[in-house]
């Protein structure tokens, strides 16, 4: 078992991991293995120290006014309940936080699920099997020119080789897919339009000013930001801590891009 597939059955930590056919190799492996015991202990303390320095991010526009309604609706019904005094005032609050638990569950989950099949499809090409195998930025670039739904920059990424690309499927979106290889490890860098894209269900940390967004699924490390209405998204099972400075690189070649 390498490391990856020990990683994807133990996440998000061997204390939590669900018990499988394949957990006892996963945890016979990650006893062996120096590599697979700092990544879980690093993500453990970086997880913490995000969020410790996560700010308060007030909910979407949408949402507050699909609450705001339904609180209207409950407060409009009200009378007709067989509450009186304070068991009716309890049972307004009650339903208001309901209601408002229920609507951001709805909001986030079809974003978590949008980025566990972006993890997916990274893991689907591990061994980077390229539609267009090149090193080259240009020569990618102009390949994707007519294939994408928006304009590709390929970045330069310090330590990590060019190794092809390909066009994928995310649900509705056509996005460019470029392979990097870091220290033998793959890290997959998807990039398409921000339409109809909510980055919500990720964790947000503002970095230099602009907001970086970051989570893991399934054992894989997920970086994303967002810049001129496209979205770009790294993916990889190195650490998060070793992912977010490729990601931060990739931002700032992208904002300094002229069109």
């Amino acid at each position: 078992m390498n490391c990856s597939q020990a990683r994807k059955i133990l996440y998000p930590s061997p204390e939590r991991a669900v018990l499988t056919i394949d957990t006892a190799e996963a945890t016979s492996h990650l006893r062996e293995c120096d590599q697979c015991r700092a990544f879980f202990a690093s993500q453990t303390e970086w997880s913490s120290t995000l969020h410790e320095k996560l700010e308060v991010e007030m909910a979407p526009e949408p949402l507050r006014e699909r609450v705001a309604k339904l609180v209207q609706k409950r407060q409009r019904s009200r009378a007709h309940w067989p509450f009186e005094g304070p068991m009716k005032k309890t049972a307004v609050a009650a339903a208001v936080i309901v209601v408002g638990l229920t609507a951001w569950g709805l909001y986030q989950m079809p974003s978590q699920r949008f980025f566990e099949e972006v993890c997916n499809d990274h893991a689907k090409y591990l061994d980077a099997e390229s539609q267009l195998p090149s090193s080259d930025p240009a020569t990618i670039e102009s390949w994707f020119r007519d294939k994408a739904e928006v304009g590709v920059h390929v970045p330069k990424l310090e330590n990590a080789d060019l190794l092809g690309s390909r066009l994928c499927s995310l649900k509705e979106h056509r996005a460019a897919l470029i392979f990097y290889r870091l220290q033998d490890r793959p890290v997959s860098l998807f990039q398409l339009s921000a339409s109809g894209v909510s980055l919500s269900a990720l964790d947000r940390s503002m970095i230099d000013g602009s907001p970086i967004w970051h989570k893991s699924f399934n054992g894989y490390s997920l970086v994303a930001f967002e810049s001129r209405g496209v979205i770009t998204v790294l993916v990889s099972d190195l650490q998060e801590g070793e992912l977010l400075p490729l990601a931060l690189s990739a931002r700032r070649g992208y904002e300094n891009i002229t069109w």
